[in-house]
Order: C-alpha cells, then structure tokens, then sequence
C-alpha cells in the first residue's frame, strides 16, 4: 500500500505548474503504481483556506483513493467556525490531514493567534503538515512540544537546514519529514539509521515539484524491503486515521518500477566537499561514487567546493586527486577565479592532466557578474584548449542571470557554456530557453530544486534535446532526484539518451568507459 502524501490540485496564477484535476492525481497513481493520495486545493494555498477547502470537497468527489486535506489558520475570527466545532467538523468531512501556512498567511504559530488552533488540532488528533519555508525549526519544535500527540510532517527539507532537522527529530519523535525535497545526498539513509524507516514518508509535492524524482530514489535507496514499504505507504497509514489509506495492496514491491532501464549516464554538474552555513552528509569522492552505483550513473564530473567559495588552487588540486582515485568514473572542472589571473599557468598546466575536462566559475561566490571582462582570460584560456565552462546560473540576480551568459556567447562565438541550473528558478528556465536559442554555443543543464519533467519536455521542444546536458548537483543535492526527473519525463528513447550521456560526451570529451571502480 503507497501514499503519496503531498499533492496539489486547482488552478495557478501563471503556468509555471500544471493545474491538476482529480483525474491527474488518480493518472498520476497509477503510473507510478501508488494505491493513494493525500490532497490539498490551491485555492486554500493561494487564496483563501475556506473557499479551497470547499472546493476540494468538490474536485476529490467522493473517490476513496483521494484523501482531503484541509489548509487552516487562526481560529479566533470565525472563518473555520466554533472552535469547539472543529474537530467534530473535520472527521464529520473525512479530512485526512491538515496544512498551515502560516508564514503565507502572515500568522505566528506559536503566537497568541494561534492557540485555538493548537487545541483544536490536538482534538481532532490529525496528522499536521508544513513547508519547512512555512515555519522555522524552532517553531516546528515548539508546536510539537505543545502538542507532543500530533504527528508533524516537515515537508520540502532542501539541504540547507539538516542540522536543524536532526536537532529537532532527536527531541521530537512525532515530527516526520516527506521525500518530496530531502535533498542531501543519501539523507533518506541517514534517517532511516538513526531513527528506523519510520520518520520518513513519501511524498512528492507535485504538481509544483516533479512526480517522479521521490519515487525513483525511493526505488534506488539502499534500504530493507520493509523499510522501503514503511516510507512508501506504512508510515503514511499508520498517521492518517483508522481506515482513511484502505485500498489495494501494492504488492511486496511497495511501488512499481515504471523508470526506462539506461545504462549510460553521464552527471555533469557534481561536486566534492563541504557547504558552508550547512552540513552535508556525503562530502567525499568514494561516498559519490557509492551513490553514483545505487543511482546508476556512470560517471560525474565535479568541482570541489573548497575551491568555489574559497581557495580555487588547493580545491582543484583535491578535485584532481578525487579523478586519480576513480579513473573512469569520477572526471574534474577547474575552478577558475577572475580575480586571480595569476593562476592561469596553473590551470593550463591542469587541464592537460587525465580526467580534467573544463572550467567552473561561479558568479556569486566570485561576486563577480558572469559578463564582466574580468573573466575574460579565463574564456581565452578555454577556447585555446577547446574546453566547455559551466557557469552557476541563477535568474534575477546580477551576477547569475541566463542573459549575462548570452552577452559572454556574444563576444565570444568559440566559447562552450553550459547555464547552471538553467537559471534555477522558472524564470531562469525561459531565459536559458531565450539565450540558447540566440547563440548556439550555449547549452542548458538540468539540476536544481525546480527542475521537473514537465520543463524539462518544454526545454527539449524549444531547443532540441542535442542542447540540455544532464546534471545534479551532488553531493549537494542527491543525485537520485536529478535523475529521477530526466528518467520520469515525456522524453523518447533517443533524446533521453542524448541528455543523459551523449551531449556530455561531445562537449567534455569524456569516454563512454566504466573505469577501473
């Protein structure tokens, strides 16, 4: 029995995300072969709770394999009714679940405002759900110190706050998080040895994230058959109340294998080492190329971080290293800072080493826009040796911008440069989708927290799949859910082959050999 318990349907002011009807949830089950799902509207997200949460009740219609969850807020101005009411209410309407927004909804959860709410809540003894961008740590720990009965799902963890995340599942074992976004790579592993498979459940927030990446690295997660059918649909049933996830079985498989099988996969956007302000679970090259052997990849080529936010010479000479302990399978970009054209006899001596493959830069951490002439030597140097640059990209910022790497492409036509990212943001895939198509020695690269299949199929019928290049972001972000995406898209077998492994090949030159791992 699997549950996806973290799905929207209704209508969005833009078409950023699809618009999902009841029938796409249910389409959606199916492919992945999950038996149900917990559901909110978008209308009680983006408007106002009273009115999605009615019209939830309508779009769900009745049918047993969707399961209503209700957005509430602060009770004391009467929208939701009587307090007391409540509880009564909720199960009277077969509410499974409830959300808060209260940083949307401009309310504190631990304020006075919310007290009634808390109450009630431990009435009706539903499972609560939040975006981890919805309440800070601490607020989430207070909530499930004040109400230690409710379950507490934590929902979009990213990579930025795991040490907050342990912290607060250590004290609180009623909090819980889903997959939709447990972005550091192996995290579902590290939760699932320190706690037991049972603080994890799947989700996978769509339509705003991608369907596919949870269930694939669901599918890929180095875990017991038990274990992976807790975080498929036990974990889920046992929260939700009595009889609300019934349904058929799933099987001993606890959720199907729909993925193409694929056996040449190429990740262009990796990296070693540590993330400032944060911990990374997986820092090092051997623990990149054990996930690279549960996902399946082949071979990553990977800057080390070290080198991006702080010593670029004692960073590379660490990436170099990690290509020397995995001839094959583990390949390097050089970081390269504008500030420092002093290193340019370095890098150049660099590049002709085995496994060096192109350049790396930066903008943010360099604080140098990515059009400034500052780089210029550095776009020299790669066009004398025929070698690709990616460039973090990042819409709307100065340095990051898709359109700065058009103005670099411009006054260079020789130069190869891959948009980190696609610009990152929805944003940032039109314009790396604009940029691409004026200068044909730009291309795109797929990682990112907001990457789906849906942008990715757009990307591909705009510029063809000869112009996207498969990437990650590990160890940074799991390398599962990059893949995931690309695997789970609307691609045919020619052009996911092509992202996945062909175009890195043609512009990193990198052999199609499995090296001596």
């Amino acid at each position: 029995m699997a549950v996806d318990v973290n799905v929207t349907v209704g209508p969005w002011p833009t078409d950023d995300h699809p618009a999902w009807t009841a029938a796409d949830v249910l389409a959606h089950l199916d492919r992945h072969g999950l038996d149900a799902a917990l559901v909110r509207h978008s209308l009680a997200v983006r408007y106002d709770p009273v009115t999605g949460n009615r019209a939830l009740r309508e779009a769900l219609a009745g049918d047993e394999r969707l399961l209503p969850a209700y957005v509430l807020g602060p009770l004391d101005c009467g929208e939701f009714g009587p307090p007391e009411d409540l509880p009564a209410r909720l199960a009277a309407e077969g509410v499974a679940a409830v959300w808060l927004y209260p940083r949307s909804h401009t309310w504190s959860p631990d304020g006075p405002e919310a007290a009634g709410l808390v109450e009630a809540l431990r009435a009706a003894r539903l499972p609560v759900f939040v975006e981890q961008d919805e309440m800070s740590w601490a607020e989430v720990d207070r909530l499930a110190e004040a109400a230690p009965e409710l379950d507490v799902v934590v929902c979009g963890v990213g990579y930025r706050t795991l040490r907050q995340l342990i912290a607060v599942l250590d004290r609180r074992p009623r909090v819980h998080v889903d997959l939709s976004y447990l972005a550091g790579q192996d995290g579902l592993e590290l939760l699932a040895g320190r706690y037991g498979a049972g603080r994890v459940l799947l989700g996978t927030g769509a339509p705003v994230r991608d369907d596919a990446a949870p269930v694939f690295l669901l599918h890929r997660a180095a875990l017991t058959q038990p274990e992976r059918a807790a975080v498929a649909g036990a974990n889920a049933r046992r929260i939700l109340p009595s009889g609300a996830a019934g349904g058929t079985s799933a099987g001993t498989d606890p959720v199907s294998d729909t993925f193409p099988q694929v056996d040449d996969i190429v990740d262009a956007h990796a990296h070693i080492g540590a993330w400032p302000g944060t911990w990374l679970p997986q820092q090092e090259a051997d623990e990149l190329v054990a996930a690279m052997d549960r996902a399946g990849t082949r071979q990553t080529v990977v800057s080390h971080l070290l080198g991006i936010w702080a010593d670029p010479i004692a960073g590379n000479e660490q990436a170099v290293a990690a290509t020397r302990r995995h001839p094959g399978r583990v390949y390097a970009y050089l970081v390269a800072d504008p500030h420092r054209p002093q290193d340019e006899a370095v890098l150049e001596r660099q590049l002709g080493l085995p496994g060096v493959v192109g350049f790396k830069v930066h903008p943010h951490t360099h604080e140098c826009a990515m059009d400034d002439r500052r780089y210029d030597w550095i776009w020299r140097l790669a066009q004398r040796h025929d070698v690709t640059v990616l460039g973090h990209g990042f819409a709307d910022t100065w340095h990051s911008d898709p359109r700065l790497f058009g103005e670099v492409a411009a006054r260079h036509p020789g130069l190869r440069l891959l948009i980190g990212h696609s610009g990152a943001t929805v944003t940032g895939f039109r314009r790396t989708i604009e940029v691409c198509r004026a200068h044909p020695n730009v291309y795109a690269e797929t990682c990112g927290s907001w990457m789906t299949g849906r942008w990715l199929r757009r990307m591909v019928d705009a510029l063809g799949a000869d112009r996207i290049v498969h990437g990650t972001d590990a160890c940074v972000i799991d390398q599962r859910y990059g893949l995931g995406r690309v695997l789970g898209a609307e691609l045919t077998g020619p052009e996911r082959a092509l992202i996945l492994a062909s175009n890195a090949r043609r512009l990193l030159n990198i052999p199609c050999s499995s090296g001596g791992d």
